[in-house]
C-alpha cells in the first residue's frame, strides 16, 4: 500500500521560500563584494577577480528568473568556494578575507538548497 504524500502549508513554504531568497541575494551580492575589495583593492589582482566571480556570474541570469536549475547549479559551485575557504582558515597566515568567504559560502549553500527544495514543494502543490 503506497503512502500518501503529506500535504503542505503552501503560505508557511512561499514564506521560507521568500526569507531564503533574499537570503541568497545578501550571501551573493555579499561574495562578489568580498571578491571586489579583496582583489581590486587589498592584494589580489584583476585575473583573480575574474577568476573568482565569473562561476558566481553564470548563474546570475538563473536567479535573476527564479529557475529551480540555477539554485542547484550555485550550490555545485559554492562547493568550491567552502574547500577553498576551509582549507584556507586552517592556514595561520592568512587573513580574515577567508573566514568570511567560508561563511557566506556556507550560508548561501544552505540558503539556495533549501531555496531549491521549498521551490519543488511549492510547484507540486500547486500541480495537484
Amino acid at each position: 500500500m503506497a503512502k500518501q504524500p503529506k500535504a503542505i502549508d503552501t503560505a508557511q513554504v512561499a514564506r521560507k521560500l521568500d526569507i531564503a531568497r533574499k537570503l541568497n541575494w545578501i550571501c551573493y551580492s555579499g561574495l562578489l563584494l568580498l571578491f571586489a575589495v579583496w582583489n581590486l583593492f587589498l592584494d589580489g589582482s584583476l585575473k583573480w577577480w575574474l577568476l573568482q566571480t565569473i562561476p558566481l556570474l553564470l548563474v546570475l541570469p538563473g536567479m535573476l528568473k527564479r529557475r529551480q536549475r540555477s539554485y542547484l547549479w550555485l550550490c555545485f559551485i559554492l562547493l568550491l568556494y567552502i574547500t577553498a575557504g576551509i582549507v584556507d582558515v586552517m592556514m595561520p597566515t592568512r587573513g580574515w578575507q577567508h573566514g568570511v568567504l567560508t561563511a557566506l559560502s556556507l550560508i548561501l549553500f544552505v540558503s539556495a538548497m533549501m531555496a531549491s527544495r521549498w521551490q519543488v514543494q511549492l510547484q507540486n502543490a500547486k500541480a495537484r
